[in-house]
């Protein structure tokens, strides 16, 4: 038995920064999700650009209108051909506190969430049966 307390105690730290992680991923993406909202927008021109090995990127410049004014911003997403072609109306997701566009929300951060949660709630139990086991409480 001996050996158990060390091992217990190891399982609870772990169990310790799974939680940490599991509230710290479900804060990001909630507020990801609050944040991005999802606009109607007209793909005006593709911006051409270099990427890093030279290759040619087009980044779609998109215009919608947002609280009463029209708003031209450039995705921060490119692609190595023209995905959308000029006057096309597109769905994108606007972070209006950073002034451009943001991925579409999704719900993975939740469910890695999730599963954080639950291997620390594994490990608390497994750290402390070891525990009770060192101590001789079972």
């Amino acid at each position: 038995m001996a050996g158990y307390g060390f091992l217990g105690f190891l399982m609870l730290g772990l169990a310790a920064l799974a939680l940490l992680g599991s509230v710290l991923l479900w804060i990001l993406g909630r507020t990801a999700r609050r944040r991005s909202q999802p606009v109607q927008a007209k793909v005006v021109e593709n911006v051409r650009r270099r990427g890093a090995r030279g290759q040619a990127l087009y980044f779609p410049m998109l215009e919608f209108q947002w609280q009463g004014e029209i708003r031209r911003v450039e995705s921060v997403f490119g692609t190595n051909w023209e995905q959308y072609q000029p006057s096309e109306m597109v769905t994108a997701y606007y972070d209006p506190r950073l002034g451009c566009m943001t991925a579409k929300p999704s719900r993975a951060k939740g469910a890695v969430s999730l599963a954080l949660l639950l291997l620390a709630l594994l490990l608390m139990a497994g750290g402390s049966v070891m525990i009770a086991l060192q101590v001789g409480l079972v």
